[in-house]
């Protein structure tokens, strides 16, 4: 069962397939807009029944947002799909850990659950080793919540029908018996070390072969910076003229993927050292740059590591800040405040990371390890899950 993400299922196909491959018989639930992709793996596709159909978290980096959607799709799924996997009688429910509403059902039916992670695990150790410590996240984004939650009763909603007392903490910390993280043991956290539940199996990357028309003769022979925030950050033209003005008319040629929700009209003059477009292929593309800016998402970090590209971080919430924290200990990058950036602030950093040989030869030494655990995280990870469930049915 999946958070209808194109990050949360992409990391998680290659290890669908590895089971399929052994013999499993697997029902795999989603959005219909996933299907011809989940379907490829050889499972048996179902739509999610429901009544929310807009999944799009459109201001991620505010806390009660992002819980509100993720309470109200447990609640619509619980609702809609609770009786049908009941009738099914699973021998164990696979989610991810934005798919609360897989781990309620697992724990209803009293049916074995694995969590499949491609991000850090969020653990209260883990949150506390960044300025969003507990406290900070209760104050900022429990009272918005709580009003929201108590209005629309989803609290009572849950706790009638289903027994379930839902809190913050249930819905950031979804954690099983078996934890799949979806990173490099270099990666891991010395929080995560006492706890027997992780297993951090290595990067799982979703290569799509397909280049978009994209202009890789205009990269040649050029210093290249790719900036991109992720899908879901994407929007922030403020960021982006920043970026213009820090690299306009410099010795770099810049690339910037600014996603579908960013109007390129918003932009009088786009210099000539740029190329501006709404998507790009973005693995094969850091094939070809000195540097990428980024939102500090475990995706797009594994996929610069793995191409050996050095980074400057821009870390937009408490999960992204221990993943950049992380970076920089290992030498691959520089972090920054995004909401403080300014052009010379910007351009300079970047300049440091580009010219200072340590970073990239930091970069090269970790791309070895990691595209070494990438090659099977998927049979790790399969081999965890099915050790896992052995011990249990």
């Amino acid at each position: 069962m999946n958070f209808p993400t194109h990050g949360c299922i992409n990391s998680l196909l290659a290890t669908v397939s590895e089971l399929v491959k052994r013999g499993e018989e697997i029902i795999y639930y989603c959005t219909e807009e996933f299907r011809n992709k989940i379907e490829q793996t050889g499972v048996e596709f179902r739509p999610y029944k429901g009544l929310i159909n807009d999944y799009k978290i459109r201001k991620y980096d505010d806390l009660s947002e992002a819980l509100k959607l993720i309470v109200e799709m447990t609640v619509d799924k619980l609702d809609y799909n609770l009786d049908t996997i009941r009738k099914e009688n699973p021998d164990y429910i696979i989610h991810d850990s934005l798919c609360t509403w897989g781990k309620h059902i697992a724990s209803i039916l009293s049916i074995p659950a694995i969590n499949l992670m491609h991000s850090y695990p969020i653990t209260r150790s883990s949150i506390s080793l960044t300025a969003y410590s507990v406290p900070f996240l209760i104050k900022v984004g429990q009272y918005k919540f709580k009003s929201y939650f108590n209005k629309n009763s989803f609290k009572k909603i849950l706790k009638r029908k289903y027994d379930i007392n839902l809190s913050i903490g249930d819905v950031l910390i979804n954690k099983e018996g078996l934890n799949i993280v979806y990173t490099s043991k270099q990666m891991e956290l010395s929080v995560y070390q006492s706890e027997n539940t992780y297993r951090f199996v290595g990067p799982s990357l979703f290569f799509k072969n397909q280049q978009n028309g994209f202009p890789f003769d205009k990269l040649r022979d050029k210093r290249v910076i790719y900036i991109s925030l992720g899908t879901l950050h994407s929007k922030n033209p403020g960021f982006y003229k920043i970026c213009l003005r820090a690299f306009s008319n410099t010795k770099y040629y810049v690339v910037i993927s600014m996603g579908f929700d960013t109007n390129l009209n918003e932009f009088n003059h786009i210099p000539d050292n740029f190329l501006i477009r709404q998507t790009v292929p973005q693995q094969k593309l850091l094939e070809h740059v000195d540097l990428f800016i980024t939102h500090a998402g475990m995706n797009s970090v594994n996929e610069a590591i793995c191409r050996g590209v050095p980074m400057l971080l821009l870390p937009h919430h408490f999960e992204q800040e221990m993943i950049a924290r992380r970076v920089k200990e290992m030498g691959i990058g520089k972090k920054m405040n995004i909401k403080n950036i300014t052009p010379d602030k910007l351009f300079k950093n970047a300049n440091q990371l580009i010219s200072n040989s340590y970073f990239k030869k930091q970069a090269l030494k970790f791309k070895t390890v990691f595209n070494q655990e990438e090659k099977v995280s998927h049979v790790k990870a399969a081999d965890e899950i099915l050790h896992y469930i052995k011990k249990r049915i």
